[in-house]
């Protein structure tokens, strides 16, 4: 409620407010009324309203984490990735995506485990795995899945995943929706010898 000492005729003014939003989604409605001790011969256009949209932010973020940072031709590794949300709206059916590099390929076992009400739905691709997920504000969830190493791969490989908000949601810090692991594949072979 604000006091004005006193308006006088043909006179206006302006206020202006900051408010803060809150979380969530739809639509608000905020009224607004004048009142005075002096009569009004026409009070129906004291009061106004206002409706704003609201719509969904997320700060989701992902990491990708390699078990083994030196795997030997011809094994498995395993990865797991880690989708965070920093909030302050739940992001719902968001997705993630992780193509493998050429020198990996063939995605086994793929467990998930999640925080605080989140959820995953993992789709595995072969060379690929790639889902959505439903992560309140705080919570997490974590793919965790092995990839064989090809006999002929060497070097070092780097895997990229990344992570995207729904539509319909903001994300207030874009630059941590990608999660890089490079590992230095080490050569092997399985000599034998026999003598006659």
């Amino acid at each position: 409620t604000l006091t004005l000492a006193s308006l006088a005729s043909g006179g206006g003014g302006t206020l202006t407010l900051t408010v803060q939003v809150s979380t969530g989604a739809g639509s608000i409605t905020n009224s607004v009324s004048i009142t005075s001790t002096t009569p009004d011969p026409t009070p129906s256009n004291n009061t106004a309203t206002s409706t704003i949209s609201r719509g969904s932010s997320a700060d989701l973020g992902i990491t990708k984490v390699a078990g083994n940072a030196t795997p030997t031709a011809g094994g498995t590794l395993t990865f797991s990735l880690v989708i965070t949300n920093a909030g302050p709206s739940t992001a719902t059916n968001a997705t993630f995506q992780d193509t493998l590099p050429a020198g990996l390929g063939t995605i086994t076992n793929v467990t998930t485990a999640a925080t605080n009400g989140a959820s995953v739905a993992p789709t595995n691709g072969g060379n690929s795995l790639s889902g959505s997920v439903t992560i309140p504000s705080g919570g997490n969830v974590t793919v965790t899945f092995q990839v064989a190493v090809a006999g002929n791969a060497s070097g070092a490989i780097s895997n990229v995943a990344t992570v995207s908000v729904p539509p319909g949601t903001t994300d207030t810090n874009p630059s941590n929706n990608t999660g890089t692991a490079t590992v230095t594949v080490g050569l092997a072979a399985d000599l034998g010898i026999t003598k006659v």
